[in-house]
């Protein structure tokens, strides 16, 4: 035993952490009750000045020092944050394994450039990586580090999903690397709301089918230590009240899964409505799915903490304000608002917008990956790294912004800071009247596109506008359930001990908070709604900031344009409806009269002022 204690002594007084934290997790493994005492002898025993709370890493970027990093989803939107935040704040790390899908993918262009075509591309390992590795959004780790590619590794999927027996032959090098190597994985895949993907068998394959294979890989990785699964709040909006605990789905997955898998979509279309009950759509209900199957897998899995965030926008802080890439949800609905094309959105104003900035998610899911191993260090209760940690990463409990509030902020800034090309001046209405949503989109929204389409037919254009607000109208069918949801009424212990957990490591040092900040209750929603605006535009639209003045005189005529057509309108009506009797008759003279007497009276007072 005495030999045991000067070995660790030994070790923490050269900081060799890794030695030590292997020894100690041998031991761990040992099932004698003699064992066990001896590591706590050992610890009870250590020097003062070589306390437990010293040998642990000093900073979360020490954590992931010489770490293998592997993340599931590193071409979303939020897994190209993270890829930026690890390379640049834990510029130590060895390597970041990427798991890449290279299947076809379909994308909608309809908002962002105005047209309604369906672009359908098939992206390789190389392409996906070079347009990352020379993307706007690695320009800071860029000028630290010009090689920080090297760091990143990409990896095809298919090596750890399912497949035939002679490709796993050949991706048995790839396979043995990521099992001997990988300390922290991230699961990402699948995180954000498609509004074009709405198929329960497809949602079902990405959230449920991959996620099991992918963590029966996981159970053979030798050095994992820690799982961070990045969910949905919403998989469980029809809880009156969302705990930090994981509600079972009572229907099987994999009773589901077999059974989705003779069925035709025909089929499958028919028994979407009766199998995802209260859950809105196949979203959210594939990743109550998915958290029911971690929860089942989670004693043979190495420690997992879940991340549920809401909507997610553009950045707040980092890497840049307002950076914003993927053009769906919240973008989408902004660009199509600023360009003056949505007019009228049914919600109810009062209710909250619970939105989140990328940069907070993505510190969330680093800290939570250090506070899992942390506690599993510390932890004295045997299998105690077996409960999963939940995080509520939301904004409706901690700084609400309101739908009413979002709408003063657009209109406001978008006509301070306007897209080019604008259809109609920006004019937001928020309804929960469902007549009036419904006579908005009929004089606001089916009339002009019918008129504009008319007219490129006569220029001998093709006609886009009536299917490009077909997809707003999807769209909104869609945010339906969450726009008219009021406060999301749901715990936040686990992300309050989480801040104070890092208050007391820090010991009066604040980087860590700096750094991986992920308190939103700093927030200045007019300060982030601008930038978002701002964002938007330069990072999705590729609009030059410097051509305001062009587009803010496009939006001078188009008023112009209003007010002419306005009363051609109303001087149309009065001659057809109103002058035909005497007394309007009368009326419209006398204004007439009126009018001219004016006019003269204003040139004679211009003339003596001469």
């Amino acid at each position: 035993m005495e030999s045991l204690r000067m070995v660790l002594i030994c070790t923490i007084s050269l900081i060799d952490i890794s030695s030590y934290y292997n020894a100690c997790h041998h031991l761990k493994q040992q099932k004698t009750r003699r064992d066990q005492l001896n590591l706590l002898y050992c610890f009870i025993t250590l020097p003062p000045q070589l306390s437990f709370r010293k040998i642990m890493p000093s900073t979360i970027s020490d954590f992931y020092q010489d770490k293998s990093v592997l993340v599931i989803g590193s071409t979303s939107f939020v897994g190209k944050v993270l890829l930026e935040k690890l390379l640049r704040c834990c510029s130590n790390i060895d390597k970041i394994y990427c798991l890449v899908y290279t299947t076809s993918t379909s994308s909608n262009s309809s908002i962002k450039s105005s047209t309604s075509t369906t672009v359908t591309t098939t992206t390789t390992i190389d392409d996906c990586f070079d347009e990352l590795c020379t993307s706007k959004l690695f320009d800071r780790v860029r000028r630290s580090n010009p090689k920080f590619y090297e760091k990143l590794i990409p990896i095809d999927i298919d090596t750890i999903l399912n497949k035939d027996e002679k490709q796993q032959e050949q991706d048995e090098e790839k396979f043995r690397l990521l099992r001997d190597n990988i300390d922290v994985c991230f699961y990402l895949a699948a995180n954000s709301y498609d509004f074009d993907e709405q198929n329960l068998k497809q949602m079902i394959q990405t959230n449920v089918i991959d996620l099991k294979s992918i963590l029966s890989f996981l159970k053979t990785c030798t050095k994992l230590k820690s799982i961070v699964y990045l969910s949905s709040i919403y998989a469980n909006i029809d809880c009156p009240y969302i705990d930090e605990t994981i509600y079972p789905c009572p229907i099987d997955p994999l009773k589901l899964i077999d059974a989705l898998s003779w069925m035709d979509n025909e089929m499958i279309e028919l028994a979407t409505p009766k199998l995802i009950g209260t859950k809105p759509n196949t979203f959210t209900f594939s990743h109550w799915l998915a958290e029911t199957v971690l929860s089942n897998q989670k004693l043979t899995l190495p420690p997992v903490s879940i991340v549920r965030v809401s909507m997610i926008g553009s950045a707040w802080k980092e890497p840049y304000p307002g950076w914003v890439e993927k053009s769906n949800g919240l973008s989408e609905l902004f660009i199509s608002s600023s360009r003056g094309y949505l007019r009228s959105m049914k919600g109810d104003s009062h209710a909250i917008l619970d939105i989140v900035p990328v940069d907070i998610p993505v510190n969330l899911l680093i800290v939570a990956a250090w506070q899992k191993y942390k506690q599993q260090q510390t932890s004295t209760i045997e299998n105690s790294h077996n409960d999963i940690s939940i995080y509520h990463c939301t904004s409706s409990g901690l700084n609400p912004f309101h739908w009413q509030e979002m709408e003063s902020f657009f209109t406001e800034f978008s006509k301070r800071i306007p897209y080019e090309g604008a259809f109609r001046r920006p004019n937001l209405t928020i309804t929960s009247h469902s007549l009036l949503h419904d006579s908005y989109v009929f004089f606001s929204h089916l009339i002009p596109a019918y008129l504009a389409d008319f007219g490129l037919r006569l220029l001998g254009k093709k006609p886009r506008i009536v299917d490009l607000y077909k997809h707003i109208h999807k769209i909104l069918l869609s945010l339906e359930s969450f726009t008219i949801k009021g406060e999301l009424q749901c715990s936040y212990d686990s992300i309050n001990a989480l801040r104070s957990l890092m208050q007391q490591h820090e010991h009066g040092n604040n980087d860590d908070r700096d750094e991986f900040y992920f308190d939103i209750r700093s927030l200045h929603w007019p300060t982030y709604i601008e930038s978002y605006l701002i964002g938007t535009k330069r990072y999705i639209l590729n609009e030059d900031l410097n051509s305001i003045n062009v587009a803010q005189r496009h939006l001078r005529n188009l008023r112009n344009i209003r007010w002419l057509c306005n009363t051609i309108i109303v001087v149309m009506l009065w001659r057809i409806f109103i002058a035909k009797t005497p007394a309007a008759r009368n009326i419209w003279f006398f204004i007439l009269n009126f009018v001219a007497k004016f006019v003269k009276f204003f040139k004679i007072s211009s003339a003596m002022r001469t």
